[in-house]
């Protein structure tokens, strides 16, 4: 099932007060979504770390984000930066990616009674694409790496990203943009994707709090 296809998804998620849950549900959502923009601003005088300002409605549903398996093609990591959320100034891994596989996607959006979660078919893997570069935020990164780019693989292959604790591996000065592979993926999210999501199958349901 196409993005276009998941207008009914997006019309209960925001019945459910959590239109946020895919931004990148539709082309025309992802639109709307980036019409607000997520805008890089200036390094202030004085500091070191850039100030990225994403829309606020996003921080009203935190997402985490499972999968069997991540693919990030063709990704750059642009180091930690300052996330303006309606929750406040949050610190994020920023990263820019052509495009996003996600083997067996599980993503649970929200907190407590509010909270839901879409799956989808098992076995299938579900694809985001943007125009030109797909954007993602997020707080935490854990998994197991199979893949960097054809670069040798770390010794210890199950990693936490944090912006507090960044492998050396992550960011390669002379290969600036390279695809990451992971498996058995955790991705907690606290702004926004850029992109248009196609998935096969799409199962809503709410969690149990």
């Amino acid at each position: 099932m196409t993005g276009r296809l998941l207008r009914p998804l997006v019309c209960a998620l925001a019945a459910a007060a959590l239109s946020v849950v895919l931004p990148l549900a539709t082309p025309a959502a992802s639109k709307a979504l980036l019409a607000d923009g997520i805008r890089t601003s200036k390094t202030p005088a004085g500091t070191g770390t850039p100030t990225d300002h994403p829309p606020t409605r996003p921080a009203n549903a935190p997402w985490v984000l499972r999968a069997d398996r991540l693919v990030l093609h063709d990704s750059a990591f642009h180091g930690v930066v300052t996330v303006r959320t309606a929750a406040g100034s949050e610190r994020a891994l920023k990263f820019t990616v052509r495009s996003l596989d996600i083997g067996d996607l599980d993503l649970t959006v929200g907190r407590g009674s509010s909270a839901m979660r879409l799956r989808a078919k098992p076995t299938t893997t579900s694809t985001v694409t943007g125009k030109d570069v797909v954007t993602l935020y997020t707080q935490k990164l854990s998994g197991t790496v199979i893949g960097l780019g054809g670069a040798p693989l770390p010794t210890d292959r199950s990693v936490t990203v944090t912006p507090d604790a960044l492998p050396p591996w992550l960011a390669h000065p002379a290969v600036p943009t390279r695809t990451l592979t992971f498996e058995n993926v955790t991705v907690s999210q606290i702004a926004s994707v850029s992109g248009n999501m196609s998935i096969t199958g799409p199962a809503l349901s709410t969690t149990d709090g």
